[in-house]
């Protein structure tokens, strides 16, 4: 799947979830809640760390 694709189904599971008043304790968010983690794509493969640091402390 691309990229926009799981993003276009995340959206249409969160909305799922609202519509059916999915707790949040059950919901898939809980999972990930207390993460820091984030996913960047399409980023060109030469940038370095110290690049990608610059950019996002922008």
């Amino acid at each position: 799947l691309s990229p926009l694709t799981k993003v276009k189904l995340i959206n249409e599971l969160n909305a799922r979830e609202a519509e059916l008043g999915v707790q949040e304790a059950v919901s898939w968010h809980a999972e990930y809640k207390d993460s820091a983690w984030i996913f960047v794509g399409g980023l060109h493969y030469e940038l370095t760390e110290g690049d990608v640091i610059c950019v996002f402390s922008q």
